[in-house]
């Protein structure tokens, strides 16, 4: 009784939510990969074993350490299998890794961030609408935002999770198919050094221009999905 009792107390949930957050936040700064070790682990075993291995681990450690093992698994993978098998194991590591975060923040943040917020969260859940697929969308294709912050922050939505994997399942794909391209140009000195990032655009012009072709897919998504919301909450105000 007093078990369920706990699990029912709306802040418990919310405190342990964020301690969670902030775990995942510390020891994924404090952590330290080797790319080379799992470069080396990899390469020892036939190609779809490794991807299921792969994934195993990408999801095992990127669920709960948010900012270095993640990323030097995907350099790994990428000097490793190139842009496209790469980009397939990470996505569909990111796809396994979706619900895990969703339903983590709708079970433990949802109910005490409505408590607080009481009509004000009626109102935010209302003006969603149906503008909630393309501010999906325009989050998760924008490379600036984390996938882990998008995926917590719908948790804590009414938006039902099979719309929210709906919408992201697609671009989140082209995002990591950009990225891994460009990671298995560069390498590990893509999170050192810029300036290997421009030699890299320079002596690859199709490259550059794919790139650029991405942002200005992002610039127009993200005005899409703003123009939406407003003319949401224009309507909202005028019923």
């Amino acid at each position: 009784m007093e078990q369920r009792s706990v699990w029912n107390n709306a802040a418990f949930r919310f405190i342990l939510f964020l301690i969670i957050l902030a775990a995942g936040w510390y020891f994924g700064r404090i952590v330290d990969f080797d790319v080379a070790y799992y470069q080396a682990f990899f390469s020892r075993y036939p190609l779809a074993l490794s991807g299921a291995i792969f994934v195993l681990i990408y999801v095992a450690t990127s669920t709960f350490l948010w900012f270095g093992p993640k990323d030097v698994l995907r350099i790994a993978c990428a000097v490793l299998f190139g842009p496209y098998v790469s980009t397939i194991f990470v996505w569909t590591g990111e796809m396994v890794n979706a619900p895990i975060m969703f339903y983590l923040s709708r079970f433990l943040g949802r109910a005490y961030v409505q408590r607080r917020l009481g009509g004000n969260m009626q109102s935010l859940d209302k003006m969603q609408g149906d503008t909630s697929v393309l501010g999906a969308i325009a989050w998760r294709i924008n490379p600036l935002v984390p996938f882990r912050f998008v995926d917590l922050g719908y948790g804590l939505t009414r938006m039902p999770f099979k719309k929210y994997f709906a919408s992201i399942a697609a671009v989140s794909f082209f995002r990591l198919l950009w990225l891994q391209f460009i990671i298995a140009g560069v390498g590990m000195s893509i999170f050192k050094d810029v300036s290997a990032m421009m030699d890299y655009f320079l002596a690859h012009p199709r490259v550059l221009g794919g790139s650029m072709l991405y942002f200005l897919a992002v610039i127009l998504i993200t005005a899409f999905a703003v123009v939406a919301r407003i003319a949401r909450m224009k309507k909202q105000r005028h019923k």
